[in-house]
């Protein structure tokens, strides 16, 4: 698996992390930008907040840059290095982790609704995210991003980009509106029907719009052999109906993987609708392409439309691309935007200080749409580092005197008991990465192989399908009826034979298609073909090599490498907790290796988690509406911090906590691996005080610790970030 970049625990502890050199680009602008908020502080009389301590700035630091709280290592470290740059040098450390990548992959999935499961077919919803989580480990230039995915087209193995058209597949005008609000901050939804009650947007406008993007279809894959044995079925006068019907039902099942795999850039003229009611133009008119503001677009008959779509978004003269870019990331770092809201942005909306606005937009130009330069520049300014604002009221302008007090999203918290129980918080989700890896694998060579195959041969293979297909289909219809009377007199076991039956008759067609395919492949005489096929049996049998191209992919969590890097924290931990014998040894790495299923950050998760998950607890997004995200507290959450299996988790005698919480040799050491584990510092001699009176206080130890930890994440102080 490719190696990821982590945080270097001993260069933090050493201060030898050099700073990357866009930092000395952008210094003298984050200089720029707190003198900028000091004029608007001067000017509404305001006394900016206090500069807060290097443990406020840590815990700050790591929530909005790497999504989670620092382990207890990182904690220790940092507040052991004595450099006095040793906040830049965090900054440069987190914006080049793997953490980085994934807290920002949770923001733009939910902003790009993107999920691994339900919408856009697997295949291309797997390509998809993959290529949001790329993007952003490349540092992919915004424009660039935001190009590739409004101009996408072809099959998800060519880009994974397409994900954004399949997401809102036959909702082409729903696609618009989206658009429009992501990259431009403009909400054109209500133009779709009428002209826009409360902005300047007509409806003739959004159509226009529309007319770039419209034809952009999502469909399954389809090789130029599947079109050509389509037009022999149709030809072939000695096939008869059924027999033709079976035929193309035997080629969409081969298909069926590649389906929601592609899209399209059709030619079709969009209309105004039927009940258009407004004097411009007459109900049914085509409606030629023409852009809401900035520099006009010439198309040509030859011009590709959406690639001309794609550079007029994403070019700096576009009036509110940079601007929504800029506004959008300031808000991921302060709590609050310059613009509120940061995506329904009117020709009335004020910037609640303009000067800095503009000149954010200015830095974005100049850096490129540089993502973690841009990041960076806020990260150091004075304004970042200031003690947080309790109250930021909405609807009233905001100055930062402080970024906002808020409290954590749902994947900071989940990310953040990652850290407490995993010994490498950033580990990916090697099983799901890997399953993922060889379905996309198998999904792309059975494409290839569907290229290459012969129209003839694919057309017999067809052919000897829907001849056991007639047969079968027989015994289908009678199973059913079969089925039909078993639950009509409420046989239960004689339904559930019937059943197995059904999906045995179910498993035999699949493998006849395969079976039929694959020989179809073995006569090709393409030398390609024959490598692909020996390569995709694995060590079963060679007729199976299409079939294990169709199926989901299995894989063991326990198959799982272990770097000598983990197997040496593991000796460490085995030794520690006294492990000796053989059984106990293998048990402990099974559970080490299984660890990352269950205990991935949340970006290593189905997207969005499942029905009833911690993170949809927390508020997580459905990902069916744009930033559908929600951080207000609810009584579930606390039932599911009590009653769930959460802190036996954390509080367990093989979480990364305990095991530090083991090797402290008394309970006032007890106590500051508490604090520094949880809250990111040491404990003040007060609250030692107080909890060392509480431990006295304790008849039994049997719950101490797991009572503590709870009190401590109840808090506000763990579940807001200050």
């Amino acid at each position: 698996m490719k190696a990821t970049l982590h945080l270097s625990l001993v260069a933090v502890a050493t201060c030898l992390i050099a700073p990357l050199q866009a930092a000395d680009n952008t210094s003298a602008a984050s200089k720029q930008i707190d003198s900028l908020l000091a004029q608007s502080w001067q000017k509404h009389k305001i006394t900016p907040n206090p500069l807060v301590d290097d443990a406020t700035f840590l815990r700050r630091a790591y929530l909005t840059v790497a999504g989670r709280i620092p382990t207890y290592e990182e904690a220790k470290a940092f507040h052991a290095c004595i450099a006095k740059d040793k906040r830049a040098k965090l900054i440069d450390s987190l914006l080049a982790s793997e953490g980085y990548v994934q807290n920002f992959f949770n923001y733009w999935a939910d902003v790009l609704r993107a999920q691994t499961q339900g919408v856009a077919g697997s295949t291309t919803a797997e390509n998809y995210v993959n290529y949001l989580r790329q993007s952003l480990r490349e540092n992919k230039p915004w424009d660039q991003m935001a190009r590739e995915l409004v101009s996408s087209e072809g099959s998800c193995f060519d880009t994974g980009a397409i994900g954004y058209y399949m997401r809102d597949r036959g909702m082409p005008l729903d696609n618009l509106s989206n658009t429009t609000r992501i990259f431009l901050g403009t909400r054109m939804e209500c133009a779709q029907c009428h002209d826009h009650p409360f902005d300047k947007w007509t409806q003739k406008q959004f159509y226009e719009m529309a007319a770039f993007t419209h034809n952009m279809t999502a469909s399954s894959y389809r090789s130029k052999g599947n079109d050509e044995v389509s037009k022999m079925i149709r030809a072939d006068k000695s096939l008869d109906k059924e027999t033709q019907d079976l035929m193309r039902q035997a080629l969409q099942e081969v298909f069926r993987p590649l389906r929601d795999t592609l899209v399209v850039q059709n030619k079709s003229s969009i209309r105004l609708p039927h009940d258009y009611k407004y004097q411009d133009a007459k109900p049914k008119d085509v409606v030629p392409a023409s852009v809401m503001f900035g520099k006009p677009v010439t198309l040509t008959k030859e011009s590709n439309t959406i690639g001309e779509f794609g550079k007029w978004l994403t070019s700096a003269e576009n009036p509110r691309f940079t601007t929504i870019i800029a506004n959008r990331l300031w808000k991921r770092v302060f709590g609050v935007g310059i613009y509120e809201q940061v995506d329904e942005m009117m020709d009335t909306s004020v910037a609640s200080n303009p000067e800095l606005m503009r000149f954010l937009e200015k830095q974005m130009v100049a850096l490129k749409y540089d993502m973690k330069a841009y990041l960076r520049m806020l990260l150091n300014t004075q304004a970042f580092a200031r003690a947080s604002e309790k109250e930021a009221p909405p609807g009233v302008p905001y100055y930062f005197q402080g970024p906002v007090f808020r409290r954590m999203t749902a994947e900071q918290v989940w990310d953040s008991m990652v850290a407490l129980v995993s010994p490498d918080p950033e580990q990916p989700n090697w099983s799901a990465r890997e399953r993922e890896r060889r379905e996309l694998s198998n999904r792309h060579n059975l494409a290839k192989m569907l290229d290459k195959t012969e129209p003839e041969l694919l057309f017999e293979a067809a052919k000897l399908v829907a001849a056991a297909m007639k047969d079968q289909n027989k015994e289908f219809d009678q199973l059913r009826k079969e089925l039909d009377v078993a639950r009509a007199k409420d046989d239960k076991e004689k339904a559930k034979e019937i059943q197995r039956r059904l999906n045995d008759s179910q498993r035999i067609l699949r493998e006849t298609v395969s079976k039929c395919f694959y020989e179809a492949a073995k006569k090709s005489n393409n030398q390609e073909i024959q490598a692909q096929l020996a390569a995709s049996a694995g060590d079963g049998p060679m007729e199976m090599a299409m079939m294990n191209m169709m199926e989901n992919a299995r894989v063991d969590a326990k198959e799982a490498p272990l770097n000598d890097k983990l197997m040496n924290r593991i000796k460490a931990d085995e030794a520690l907790l006294g492990i000796k014998d053989p059984k106990s040894i293998k048990s402990y790495e099974n559970y080490q290796k299984t660890l990352h299923q269950t205990w991935s950050r949340a970006a290593e998760l189905p997207s969005p988690a499942p029905r009833g998950h911690f993170l949809r607890e927390f508020g997580q997004s459905d990902r069916d509406v744009i930033e559908n995200s929600s951080d207000e507290a609810s009584v579930p959450q606390a039932l599911t911090i009590m009653n769930g299996s959460l802190l036996s988790s954390i509080t367990s005698g093989w979480s990364t906590f305990s095991l530090n919480l083991r090797k402290a040799a008394t309970n006032e050491e007890k106590i500051d691996v508490l604090f520094l584990s949880l809250y990111s510092r040491p404990p003040t001699e007060k609250e030692k005080a107080k909890l060392l009176q509480t431990l006295e206080s304790y008849a039994s130890n049997k719950a101490l610790w797991e009572d503590i930890t709870l009190a401590a994440l109840s808090t506000q102080r763990f579940i807001f970030v200050e």
